[in-house]
């Protein structure tokens, strides 16, 4: 397989949905991981859905990321004119079958399956994905998988769900000569991202490190069941006893697949907390291979917040300013809050509430928003303030909210840790364990804010009432979370753990950054030999 013309780096990062072109923790975590390294070359490789009009970079691309290519997964390309599939093709359709002869599993043989596969097309980049879709003898292959697995659903429904499933991984495997040569390729995800880097680390020899901020095929999961627009009979006809449909086992099944070819060809899997460590080896990660490296902050950077906060509060001794720092889409639950909102200031009129937060991510969920504030009659007690900098809010916050129904470990949570800030959070992700302290935190400290369940507003209303009611209650958790994030969650033993991994796969000999939470960040670094 020829690779790229662009120069060869050290790390070539694979990201779905996420950096330079969203903001959101996984984006901030590898933007903290270039930036912290600046003498290791880093390529970008980015998949996403379809490019906007206004697609833009959410950040500034540093220095040392010589190289960024796009692959957009469900953009339409031009037609181009037919060719008919040679004759050479039936190795390939042999293979297929091969595949499909008992249902995929998602192990290392199946893996191996698939480089042949890939090498075949791009050694006949003429045959356009139309090309083979419609030639007879795909016809054959999907007629066999539709009479062996799904002769319950309509034909036409199968014909389409099977193309959707195959087509974004004819374009990964596509694309596999543009991915630049590097010496560990890393990716933060598994589904698309997660078999592009199994199937190129396999194919040049290389280590794949995997790590997961949320479990991508979970997430998946829930997706496709409560989805709308899989046409099977689970959505056409159904009733409070239907089982799955096919063609949604069929996505879930895809997605399981690709997850496990990422498990299995991942040097390392990382996670950011323990239970989703678990889940990693439920999902079919090896045990060995699993580590636990949560995100950390450069704690001193918030130590100007924090005095501005005190400042602000000795000013206002009876201030109750409840804040929310994240982008205003349906994941992070708005509504749950804004309800919460209401019982608290029927209870504390006085309480304020601040959300900072992009709204033009999700412009219809945004606008629900607004207008249940005003229907809840919280136009003056609630201000949306649109995309802010957390110096600019976190200051002003008395307790932090946080209501999403999916996290892995917030960066903003350990932000408004350094800041002094209590919080009340829904039970997701690392969210009770950064709360609550990890089960081997020594010595033990105690909570440094309030747990709720997802979606449940009273309790997150009494939750908030219980912080707000005494600014003493906010001060002693401000304070034992302070010193959590102090020694826990430090950006240096983030980087240095990898650093290390990054050194070690590619064989390098260098000097580690120091990983005492006492210094702000790693030295300078030397680039990663082979």
């Amino acid at each position: 397989m020829k690779q790229t013309d662009a120069p060869a780096v050290d790390i070539c990062l694979l990201l779905e949905g996420t950096y330079p072109y969203v903001s959101g923790g996984v984006s901030t975590w590898v933007h903290q991981i270039i930036t912290a390294m600046p003498q290791v070359t880093f390529g970008i490789f980015y998949i996403g859905s379809e490019k906007g009009e206004d697609t833009s970079y959410k950040y500034e691309i540093p220095e040392n990321v010589l190289v960024l290519e796009e692959l957009y997964l469900f953009e339409r390309t031009p037609t181009v004119k037919k060719r008919a599939v040679p004759a050479s093709w039936n190795a390939i359709y042999a293979l297929l079958r091969n595949l499909f002869e008992l249902a995929p599993r998602g192990d290392a043989q199946e893996l191996s399956l698939m480089g042949p596969l890939a090498d075949h097309l791009l050694r006949h980049p003429g045959i356009a994905f139309e090309d083979f879709y419609h030639a007879p003898q795909t016809w054959s292959v999907l007629q066999e998988v539709y009479e062996r697995y799904a002769p319950e659903e309509s034909f036409l429904h199968f014909f389409w769900t099977a193309r959707y499933l195959i087509e974004p991984l004819w374009k990964l495997m596509h694309a596999l000569p543009r991915i630049p040569q590097a010496k560990v390729y890393h990716t933060a995800c598994t589904g698309y991202a997660g078999f592009l880097g199994a199937l190129v680390a396999q194919q040049q020899g290389r280590p794949l490190i995997l790590s997961e901020h949320g479990i991508y095929l979970r997430e998946r999961i829930q997706d496709i069941w409560r989805s709308r627009w899989i046409q099977d009979s689970l959505t056409l006809h159904p009733s409070l006893t239907d089982s799955i449909g096919t063609l949604r086992q069929a996505w879930m099944r895809t997605f399981d697949v690709l997850g496990r070819w990422c498990y299995h060809q991942s040097a390392h899997v990382i996670s950011l907390f323990n239970r989703n460590a678990a889940i990693q080896h439920h999902f079919g990660a090896d045990l060995s291979r699993i580590r636990v490296i949560p995100n950390g902050i450069a704690v001193e950077a918030c130590e100007p917040l924090y005095q501005q906060r005190l400042e602000r509060r000795k000013a206002n001794a009876t201030s109750r300013v409840v804040g929310f720092l994240g982008r205003i889409v349906p994941i992070k639950d708005v509504k749950t809050l804004l309800r919460a909102a209401r019982r608290v200031c029927d209870a504390l009129p006085d309480t304020q509430f601040l959300l900072a937060g992009p709204l033009e991510e999700a412009p219809d969920y945004a606008r629900e928003c607004t207008q249940l504030a005003t229907q809840l009659g919280l136009k003056d007690q609630v201000h949306f303030l649109g995309l802010r900098q957390r110096d600019e809010v976190l200051p002003l916050m008395d307790v932090m909210a946080l209501t999403s129904v999916s996290e892995g470990l917030p960066f903003v949570m350990l932000e408004a840790m350094a800041c002094g800030i209590p919080i009340v959070s829904t039970d997701v992700g690392a969210c009770r364990e950064l709360l609550e302290g990890q089960p081997a935190e020594q010595p033990r400290l105690s909570a440094c804010g309030l747990v709720t369940e997802v979606g449940d507003s009273d309790q997150m209303a009494q939750a908030l009432i219980a912080l707000l009611v005494s600014h003493e209650i906010q001060d002693r958790l401000g304070l034992i979370g302070r010193e959590r994030v102090y020694r826990s969650y430090h950006e240096s033993r983030t980087l240095g753990a990898y650093w290390e991994m990054y050194r070690n796969l590619a064989h390098a000999e260098a000097t580690a950054p120091a990983s005492t939470p006492k210094e702000a960040r790693p030295s300078p670094m030397t680039a990663l030999p082979v």
